[in-house]
């Protein structure tokens, strides 16, 4: 750089106005110790700038080196690329007063003031991003929020977004029916490193699909519900109430497997039937419904 641009850009060196900015610290963004380059084909980068001001899309600039402070004005356009601290897409929108900013450019003169060009623009305070996570739910608190913990074993604030989808297998479910231990093979959303939280528009819950397939259950007639088909029972299994629906289309036998009366069965008996716990109410409301396909009363 030669000596006489090098004494313009301190004769230039003209603070703007900053309210309540406070101290110049870059490093308190992450960003690292402020630097000038200008080459001579007139590209310009500058690292660690702050922005003090904004009009519209121009953006009044300054890096300090210890007392002194430089200047600049910074015009964008269509054509200025944002990128935040950790890559992502940003927008010239959203830069704020006060952000550390690095830019790369084209250097120009205006009349009381020297200028850059903007092409590409790293926002270090920008420090939101698309994020996609997997694991295990440590914690559900009160305030909609819940604590992940990540695949590689990293603890991650999920809170929900606006409008989320909450699924478990195929089941749209309230935020109320997470439970601590649940695994999550996927949470997206906006991940904000700075706050170390998913802000989430769509959490998947693992559901064992094998669990809602027909099978064998034994217990004891607890109450009948309903005698006359379609009829509802009410059978003990290993301490845990199920509802047995019967349906017109289900066969009722006794021990020996000939056909039997649905009248004849009382409270006590023992009951074996075949059938599957129907997902969405288990989902829903942790209820143990059962369409079953065959009863027998090895009582009778």
């Amino acid at each position: 750089m030669k000596k006489g641009l090098i004494l313009g850009l301190l004769l230039f060196a003209v603070p703007f106005i900053s309210l309540g900015l406070g101290e110049y610290n870059p490093k308190s963004a992450g960003a690292g110790n402020p630097e000038l380059h200008i080459k001579q084909d007139g590209s310009i980068t500058i690292k660690s700038a702050r922005i003090e001001q904004i009009a519209g899309t121009t953006f009044y600039i300054s890096v300090q080196w210890g007392p002194l402070p430089m200047s600049f004005t910074m015009k964008t356009d269509d054509g200025t690329s944002v990128v935040k601290r950790y890559g992502g897409k940003g927008a010239v929108t959203q830069m704020k007063q006060g952000d550390y900013i690095d830019v790369d450019g084209q250097f120009f003169i205006g009349s009381d003031f020297f200028g850059v060009t903007a092409v590409t623009v790293k926002n270090w305070l920008l420090q939101e991003e698309s994020g996609t996570f997997a694991g295990v739910i440590t914690e559900v608190n009160t305030n909609q929020t819940f604590t992940l913990r990540t695949l590689d074993r990293q603890l991650i604030t999920v809170k929900l977004g606006a409008s989320p989808t909450i699924k478990k297998g195929g089941i749209d479910i309230p935020f109320e029916r997470l439970r601590k231990g649940d695994a999550v093979p996927l949470v997206s959303g906006v991940y904000d490193y700075s706050r170390n939280t998913l802000t989430a528009d769509t959490v998947s819950i693992y559901q064992t699909k094998t669990d809602f397939l027909p099978r064998n259950f034994e217990g004891t007639l607890k109450q009948i519900v309903s005698g006359t088909i379609p009829a509802t029972l009410i059978v003990t299994v290993s301490g845990t109430d199920y509802t047995v629906k019967i349906s017109d289309k289900a066969v009722i036998l006794k021990k020996n497997r000939s056909p039997a009366q649905l009248a004849r069965f009382v409270a006590g008996d023992a009951v074996r039937f075949y059938g599957a716990v129907r997902e969405e109410e288990k989902t829903l409301s942790d209820s143990l419904i059962v369409d079953a396909e065959v009863v027998r009363n090895v009582s009778l």
